[in-house]
């Protein structure tokens, strides 16, 4: 094992003015090729020496790299860093499920980059949303081409940020000119009959600047639609809950009917943003809005001295009639403008 290790020792200073002239992928292909091997312990001493200098090569390529970016002091720079980091790591996990004993040969250190990586994860997301932001105050095609690349590299950064509905939607939506909100539902849903006005009950009648209209302009050619498709809704049986028990409190006894009511209604769908004149849709957003009526009140026969505030305070509490399926439908409607009008 001496000698396998100062053969390998040997190797890589033979070939380290070669390695510099080759890109760290290319030496991840060299990995990836014999990581099979390297598994199932068959490689042989050129092979064995290979792996050791494509690993340890391709990991000095990226550290250099990120040094000279950090030197640079430039904002951009985090973008480039976070992959370079990722894949050192990831390189290292092919590496580190060897055995022991080519790991040893292979002199493999594992690297905790855990800190780097979220650092510069966070400094890539704070550049590309500042970066996007000011891109998209001069609409033009080489703006919007930049500010859709830089979009897609916070996607594959970090597909949970919470910056991404909104870069997503000021790229779909600050281009335009004209935007025309509309209402869109099958008849055999029988929703009320002003159901479509109360979903599109705004007091502005523009987002991020751009004008719309919820009421067709003839004259108006639309280069985008906002489309509030009702998919379904649902609307739960009328519910009763009914408990009978006994309070005491010293030699005082009451019973007490206990008595909740229920009744729930859902509407489901997706918002859509679709580029008119491309016929081509952007953006597709489900939502799924509840309205839920509950009451709970007590009847209370005997002392009403034995009972609890708690049951003193149901005892006066008045039930009423269920509501009708169109009232909680309309509430639904209006719970949509309302998640409309945050997003917006």
């Amino acid at each position: 094992m001496k000698t396998l290790k100062l053969i390998i020792f040997t190797l890589l200073i033979f070939t380290a003015t070669f390695a510099k002239a080759q890109s760290s992928k290319d030496y991840d292909k060299t990995i990836d090729r014999l990581i099979p091997k390297a598994k199932k312990n068959k490689l042989n001493e050129k092979q064995l020496n290979s792996l050791t200098v494509s690993y340890h090569e391709a990991n000095e390529i990226d550290h250099k790299t990120i040094m000279k970016l950090k030197e640079s002091g430039q904002p951009e720079i985090w973008i480039e860093i976070f992959y370079r980091l990722t894949e050192i790591d990831a390189r290292q996990d092919k590496i580190n499920v060897l055995s022991e004993e080519i790991k040893s040969a292979m002199n493999f250190k594992h690297l905790d980059l855990e800190n780097e990586i979220n650092n510069s994860k966070e400094k890539a997301e704070l550049f590309i949303y500042a970066k996007t932001k000011h891109l998209l105050k001069d609409i033009n095609e080489n703006n919007l081409k930049e500010a859709h690349w830089l979009v897609n590299q916070l996607c594959k950064i970090n597909p949970q940020s919470s910056n991404i509905e909104e870069l997503k939607l000021k790229l779909a939506i600050m281009p335009s000119e004209r935007i025309l909100f509309r209402v869109a539902t099958s008849t055999e849903l029988f929703l009320p009959d002003n159901f479509a006005q109360l979903v599109l009950n705004f007091d502005d009648n523009n987002i991020y600047g751009v004008p719309f209209d919820i009421v067709p302009n003839e004259n108006i050619n639309y280069d985008l639609m906002i489309l509030i498709m009702i998919g379904e809704k649902k609307i739960s049986p009328e519910h009763i809950e009914t408990i009978v028990f006994e309070e005491k409190k010293d030699d005082l006894v009451a019973k007490v009917t206990d008595k909740r009511i229920s009744k729930s209604a859902f509407i489901l769908g997706q918002i859509e943003f679709i580029d008119v004149k491309n016929e081509r849709l952007l953006i597709k957003t489900p939502f799924d809005i509840g309205s839920t009526f509950v009451q709970h009140n007590a009847k209370i026969d005997g002392d009403m001295a034995a009972c609890s505030e708690q049951t003193l305070q149901l005892s006066n509490i008045e039930l009423v009639d269920f509501p009708s399926d169109e009232a909680l439908l309309k509430d639904c409607a209006r719970k949509l403008n309302q998640v409309i009008k945050n997003i917006f």
